[in-house]
């Protein structure tokens, strides 16, 4: 029989010890985390309608940038992480082949689990009331027209605007004397001035005494 002595037997008891120990710690090995989903993302787009030509640019939360040159579709490139917030703006309105103000409908909000696909850019030819200058005139009796049906019967020197009438940038023109005041000449001249904020000023017209044979 085999005979263990305390020395021996406290040997034994470390070698136990140490292999349980050794055990444990093979046990408690931890797997690495699993990898996180992939991040959804998604575009963000609408249409145009009422373009005639260039010089429209969407921005995308004022940044990325998107030139249109024709109606229908449009997408920006980038995409977007889904929880995002987006905003579409005009960044330029067209300039030619006409003046044109271009709003957007429905041009942010937040991106849920889809492709943004209803927004609505609407662009509008600018339109200006029409008029000029008259000088020279003494009474009454002047009365012009224009594109031959609008009539304005003027009595005084100055400057005036065919009421009611306004004209969308690009459009064909034509002022005619109609009447003139009795013993006085009127000539009338186009005007070549850049518009202001709301008339165009197309025509000046002078008037003088007519010369007696």
């Amino acid at each position: 029989m085999e005979k263990h002595t305390p020395t021996s037997r406290a040997a034994l008891m470390m070698a136990l010890i140490t292999g349980l120990a050794a055990c444990e710690e093979a046990q408690i090995v931890t797997p690495p985390p699993p990898a996180p989903p992939p991040i959804s993302t998604f575009k963000v787009g609408g249409s145009v309608s009422g373009l005639p030509g260039n010089g429209l640019v969407l921005q995308l939360n004022g940044a990325d940038e998107l030139p249109v040159g024709t109606n229908g579709q449009f997408v920006f490139p980038k995409p977007l992480n889904k929880g995002s917030t987006y905003t579409v703006t005009v960044k330029s309105s067209p300039t030619a082949p006409v003046k044109q103000t271009c709003t957007v409908n429905h041009g942010s909000g937040t991106i849920t689990a889809a492709t943004i696909n209803n927004i609505a850019v609407t662009c509008v030819t600018s339109d200006y009331a029409v008029g000029g200058k008259v000088s020279g005139l003494s009474g009454k009796g002047l009365v012009i027209q224009l594109n031959g049906r609008n009539e304005l019967a003027i009595e005084k020197n100055g400057d005036f605007i065919f009421p009611g009438v306004r004209l969308a940038d690009g459009s064909d023109y034509s002022v005619a004397i109609k009447k003139t005041p009795a013993n006085r000449k009127c000539k009338i001249e186009p005007i070549s001035a850049a518009p202001d904020r709301d008339t165009l000023h197309i025509v000046s017209i002078a008037c003088s005494k007519k010369k007696r044979r």
